[in-house]
């Protein structure tokens, strides 16, 4: 029988991972931002960590709320983030003006939490889906970090708010290719690194 999930739109993302998940063991993943998918994940991968960068009391009783929910998956790590004041006022700016941002003051204070956040591993999967709206920021950083990253809200239809979540100044590399699907609620976009084991596999299915 099949696991049924407390789904809802916002985990328009499954059924994408999930052609991932049929094809290529996954050992690793690292998601930005904790949710009710995070569970399907751990169903399915050996190992995920969760990064959740809160913004206040509701980012504090959400993550009770998941912990308590999966406290009996053994192969789930919580790493759990106060943002300082330098990325609340860069998530305020995103949300207020788009990006790209004319105060690009916060971005090594948000790389640096990034890096603490991934450490020296290499990743499968690093999933991008965070509370706050620099994104596209974490996405930049997280190239060649990861076999495969993945970001969610990507839509270009009109669905979400045009470069609100700074999709928009994501480089990139040569070495990645990208996989856009528009056809979810909010949008996935999958980059695939060419040198990762299982590249071709990967964007084979994705591409079915």
């Amino acid at each position: 029988m099949t696991k049924q999930y407390d789904f809802n739109s916002a985990q328009d993302w499954v059924p994408y991972f999930q052609r991932i998940f049929n094809i290529v063991e996954i050992n690793s993943v690292l998601e930005f931002g904790l949710g009710l998918g995070t569970e399907f994940l751990c169903d399915n991968a050996k190992q995920v960590i969760s990064v959740e960068l809160s913004t206040g009391e509701f980012n504090r009783e959400w993550t009770n709320k998941i912990k308590d929910k999966l406290k009996n998956y053994t192969n789930w790590t919580l790493k759990y983030i106060e943002i300082p004041d330098e990325i609340q006022q860069a998530n305020l700016n995103a949300i207020e003006n788009k990006y790209p941002l004319a105060d690009t003051s916060y971005v090594p204070i948000l790389q640096k939490m990034i890096s603490t956040s991934l450490g020296r591993k290499k990743y499968d999967i690093i999933f991008i889906d965070p509370g706050i709206h620099n994104r596209g920021d974490i996405v930049n950083y997280c190239f060649n970090k990861a076999g495969i990253i993945a970001a969610h809200d990507t839509d270009r239809s009109g669905k979400v708010i045009p470069n609100i979540y700074g999709y928009n100044i994501v480089k990139v590399p040569e070495n990645y290719e990208e996989i856009h699907f528009n056809d979810s609620y909010m949008g996935t976009t999958f980059w695939i690194n060419e040198k990762y084991a299982n590249a071709e596999l990967v964007k084979s299915a994705l591409k079915v």
